[in-house]
């Protein structure tokens, strides 16, 4: 009987059924926003290399051009002769994968703190 009246009322039934794990969290704005730049920038740099525009010397800039910042730091760190024999391709998995991480995570450590200090998320969501 009391199965019953649990039953009955609609609340309660929502309350019987499994629920699932938590929906996965929503991508962060800003650091697609952070990221859309600089994939906009590549997608030009090469664009312009395909189209054979110039000759060998500038297509070699503008394909440096996206991983300059990268090719500079590695450098710096006496890692060049490391990275000599890297193809293009192998260059650009290498440097543009971690670039485009560590833009969406500051990104999306931006968005968290604004919307922590407009009290829209709590400080420590229980994980």
């Amino acid at each position: 009987m009391a199965v019953f009246v649990a039953l009955s009322r609609r609340d309660d039934l929502y309350r019987l059924l499994p629920s699932g794990p938590d929906p996965a969290p929503a991508m962060s704005r800003l650091g697609l926003l952070l990221c859309a730049p600089y994939a906009v920038f590549i997608l030009a740099c090469v664009g312009i290399v395909s189209l054979g525009a110039g000759d060998d010397a500038s297509q070699l800039i503008f394909l440096q051009l996206p991983i300059a910042g990268q090719l500079v730091v590695v450098q710096a760190l006496g890692l060049g002769r490391a990275i000599e024999f890297l193809s293009w391709p192998d260059a650009y998995g290498l440097f543009v994968t971690p670039a485009f991480v560590l833009l969406y995570a500051a990104g999306a450590l931006c968005e968290r703190g604004l919307a922590r200090r407009r009290g829209l998320v709590p400080a420590r969501s229980g994980v």
